[in-house]
């Protein structure tokens, strides 16, 4: 059986290395992952497209960093509380179109579930708050009696 608590140590250093071919290498090759979407949720199948996605991170937030709050790891899963911070400087991806680099700097927590079969990800499941996300980069006014 693989070492989850090392796999998930090494999908951190890899995020933080901004290595997405590195990250994929985790992946399996069918692997499905859903994060948060102006239309629900988004899946994405397939290494590669995993890997675009990460891609797409590391080209918006060219100094992104994630630190681990919480992580629990099961007999074949991971669940990770942490928190995401970086700097808006490249344009960002995103299923309404491209957004602007907005020079604002993020700092978000997220949730993620992954679930691991023979070493590794075949699925992962992100959670993170679009609103926060969104108004902290300026791209949506914080709601009022709300503190930045």
């Amino acid at each position: 059986m693989p070492d989850l608590k090392e796999l998930a140590k090494r999908s951190i250093e890899l995020f933080n290395a901004h290595d997405a071919a590195g990250l994929a290498e985790l992946d399996d090759p069918d692997v499905v992952f859903s994060s948060p979407s102006p239309s629900g949720r988004n899946e994405i199948r397939g290494r590669d497209a995993v890997r675009d996605y990460n891609q797409g991170w590391f080209d918006a937030f060219p100094d992104a960093r994630i630190t681990v709050v919480t992580e629990c790891i099961g007999e074949d899963s991971i669940a990770t509380e942490a928190i995401f911070e970086g700097t808006h400087t490249g344009p960002m991806k995103s299923e309404m179109g491209e957004i602007p680099p907005t020079g604002k700097g993020l700092k978000g927590h997220y949730v993620q579930i992954v679930r691991v079969k023979d070493g590794l990800n075949i699925s992962g499941s992100l959670y993170f708050d679009q609103v926060e996300l969104m108004t902290q980069l300026g791209l949506m006014p914080a709601m009022a009696g709300a503190s930045a």
